[in-house]
């Protein structure tokens, strides 16, 4: 774990304003929507990549808590606007995904963060969004990656993408979570937290069987300390 001690002064208590929209980013090839969190301090970037269950309020919240703690966050809209209530509603959204769109609005949504608000770039993945982040980093230029019970996609031995922080649940036997706790535990620069009695999901506080309030509090602590300690 690094260290809990910001390298710099923390942000000032809180900017004179904030404002949460939905955004555009992209052009024709790449274009994407997304909830933008934001305020007058131009904090470091942040993109929040939504689970199987699409930009939910919760996602949302998330945002806007990046916001409070310094940052500027956007939260790209895979689904563009649909959402599931299932995980069989999830998966279905998930498969139907066109992995080569969503790299592209992936990248546009880094660009619209670097080029008009801060050039230092952290991404926060959870399960779905976990793979798409660690895809990711293979294309852009990221400081800080934080991965939740996810991140199988896009991580292998040769990783060389930077700092790689991973929550995982204990009692998770996803095939992408084991490979990335693999891989990830093999790294120099990579480090695996696990939660113990916990299960996939346990940070996203829309599904009532997995959610774990303390888990999830103290993972959001460790995330927001990383950031800080790599964006500052």
């Amino acid at each position: 774990m690094k260290s809990l001690l910001h390298p710099t002064e923390p942000p000032p208590a809180g900017p004179s304003w904030e404002a949460g929209e939905r955004v555009t980013f992209g052009g024709l090839s790449d274009k994407g929507t997304g909830y933008m969190a934001y305020s007058e301090r131009a904090g470091p970037s942040v993109l929040l990549l939504h689970d199987g269950y699409g930009l939910l309020p919760s996602v949302e919240e998330l945002a806007d808590g990046l916001v409070a703690d310094g940052f500027t966050a956007l939260a790209p809209d895979l689904y563009d606007g649909a959402v599931a209530r299932t995980a069989q509603e999830a998966h279905t959204l998930f498969v139907a995904l066109d992995e080569d769109v969503v790299d592209k609005r992936l990248r546009a949504a880094a660009e619209h963060l670097t080029n008009n608000w801060h050039p230092r770039l952290g991404v926060i993945g959870f399960s779905m969004g976990a793979s798409l982040a660690t895809r990711l980093a293979q294309t852009v230029d990221l400081d800080a990656t934080v991965v939740y019970y996810g991140g199988g996609a896009g991580l292998d031995e040769e990783w060389d993408s930077g700092p790689l922080l991973g929550h995982f649940a204990e009692d998770d036997a996803s095939e992408s979570a084991a490979t990335a706790r693999r891989v990830m535990s093999s790294l120099d620069d990579g480090e695996v937290l696990i939660y113990r009695g916990c299960a996939h999901g346990f940070a996203n506080s829309a599904l009532n069987g997995a959610y774990d309030p303390a888990a999830a509090e103290l993972a959001w602590f460790r995330t927001l300390e990383e950031l800080h300690y790599q964006l500052s």
